[in-house]
């Protein structure tokens, strides 16, 4: 294992060392030596004290002989030689406690894995629950992080882009739930979101060193949570994902994200879908993907903000279309950006909305087709394109006029809304007609009428929704007979 001058210094804290070490010393030393060698540390005598010189970087020693020195130095090499080699071990066998005892070894500070779900992997046991603060000793009760801590993070403090690959330093100020400082490094595998690393600045100040160890054990560990995201599709990076996509998922964890967000089963829910068009190469293509969900994660404060492939899945349990802020942020970035966005249909179905994503997809196929200087998408304007389009009668069913649908599930044998409906279109939005067929007078037809628009959120006048009426009835009364 590479070291930095930063990381000898660290193991040797409690000696008489005197420190000239820069901020970006970097991780290149392989071992001891008494005469120089390229990446080592050269240990040599000079004046009253032990100079251990590792690529220009300068740790003294004082009050100590030269072979007592490079006996310390070289075991801080082999310590670290051992140490890593059993973080390997407990990450490959996904021992996640483990790890996390094992890194307390060097950083004496308190560390707390997670998964994506904001569930306790790893954390520290070094310290009593009520040592630290209130969100510290939840975190060791309950193992997940409370309602309070994420949506401070969420909507307080909303700037920290938590979500990013990789480390990054932060500090929550004047928060009531997290008193310390301390490092943050997000987990990713295959451009995939599976956790994150917090470390603490409890005991004493991180440093450079700090920050290289921290992401050394990151690195490691992406691959074998990485691993058991393929292994336990119920625990993948994100609950969502699973239900957007038709896998499996863990009801427990997807009821926790809920109370997270404060979202209920039966809210109505709607996905955009927003695709990145670009000539770069993959990898490039998903860094600009990570940069737009870092933006889009900023402003969409209420939404859950996901990656797959090209696209970029924003869900949320409100009306996207009808939400002004959501909308000019995604005109801003199809003016700025190389993407297209589309919406789906709205469902009221949360565990049943793996058709979302087909809808947005086909929105933003049929949209440029139709409308290929647009970029803003709303399947509703492109729904008989796909159920003519579709071979799924369960994709047809679900793009069915919401307000149809409404009526359908609704219908008794003394409500005649439907029925009125159905005679209405079929005789050329003739009253008269209706009203003569169905054995009622004309203007109890027309108070129909006028109550069925307010049903669909539409007006009949328009010949696509009357289409989509007729179609809409169709497929439900073929779906109803296949059952």
């Amino acid at each position: 294992m590479k070291l930095s001058m930063w990381m000898i210094a660290n193991r040797l804290s409690s000696l008489d060392i005197e420190l000239d070490i820069r901020e970006d010393a970097p991780v290149i030393l392989n071992s001891a030596r008494r005469a120089y060698a390229t990446n080592c540390v050269w240990v040599y005598a000079e004046k009253d004290y032990i100079v251990c010189n590792g690529e220009g970087d300068i740790i003294r020693f004082y009050n100590i002989d030269i072979t007592q020195t490079f006996e310390i130095i070289q075991s801080v090499f082999d310590y670290f030689e051992d140490w890593s080699h059993q973080i390997h071990l407990a990450s490959d066998e996904q021992d996640y406690q483990k790890v996390i005892e094992l890194a307390w070894q060097v950083f004496h500070n308190p560390l707390v894995l997670f998964d994506d779900n904001s569930r306790v992997l790893g954390i520290t046991k070094n310290y009593r629950p009520e040592e630290l603060d209130a969100e510290w000793a939840y975190l060791c009760r309950y193992g997940y992080s409370s309602l309070r801590a994420v949506q401070c993070i969420r909507y307080q403090h909303s700037n920290i882009p938590f979500q990013r690959h990789g480390l990054q330093f932060y500090t929550l100020q004047g928060s009531p739930i997290f008193q310390y400082s301390g490092y943050f490094y997000g987990l990713k595998f295959n451009h995939i979101d599976c956790g994150h690393l917090n470390l603490l600045a409890y005991e004493r100040p991180l440093n450079r060193g700090d920050h290289q160890l921290l992401e050394y054990i990151g690195k490691m560990l992406e691959p074998s949570l990485g691993q058991s995201l393929i292994q336990d599709n119920s625990s993948a990076n994100n609950v969502f994902l699973n239900l957007l996509f038709g896998k499996l998922y863990d009801e427990k964890v997807l009821q926790t994200q809920l109370n997270y967000l404060k979202w209920r089963p039966e809210d109505s829910y709607q996905l955009a879908l927003a695709e990145v068009f670009t000539q770069d190469t993959q990898v490039q293509q998903q860094n600009d993907l990570d940069l737009l969900v870092q933006t889009i994660r900023q402003w969409a404060v209420h939404c859950i903000v996901m990656k797959r492939d090209s696209y970029i899945l924003i869900l949320s349990n409100r009306n996207l279309e009808e939400n002004r802020n959501i909308l000019e942020l995604f005109r801003g970035l199809t003016q700025k950006n190389p993407i297209k966005i589309g919406f789906s249909l709205p469902s009221q179905d949360l565990e049943h909305t793996d058709y979302m994503y087909r809808q947005a997809q086909a929105a933003i196929t049929y949209g440029s087709l139709h409308q290929p200087k647009a970029n803003i998408y709303a399947f509703f304007d492109y729904a008989l394109d796909f159920m003519v389009d579709t071979t799924s009668l369960y994709d047809s069913v679900r793009s069915c006029l919401p307000g149809v649908v409404s009526l359908w599930n609704q219908r008794s044998s003394g409500d005649e809304l439907l029925q009125t409906l159905k005679c209405y279109l079929d005789h050329d939005r003739s009253a008269s007609q209706t009203a003569t067929l169905m054995h009622t007078h004309r203007n109890t037809i027309l108070y129909r009428i006028q109550k069925l628009q307010d049903i669909l959120g539409c007006s009949l006048e328009d010949s696509y929704i009357r289409d989509y009426c007729r179609i809409s009835l169709r497929v439900l009364e073929l779906y109803e007979r296949q059952k």
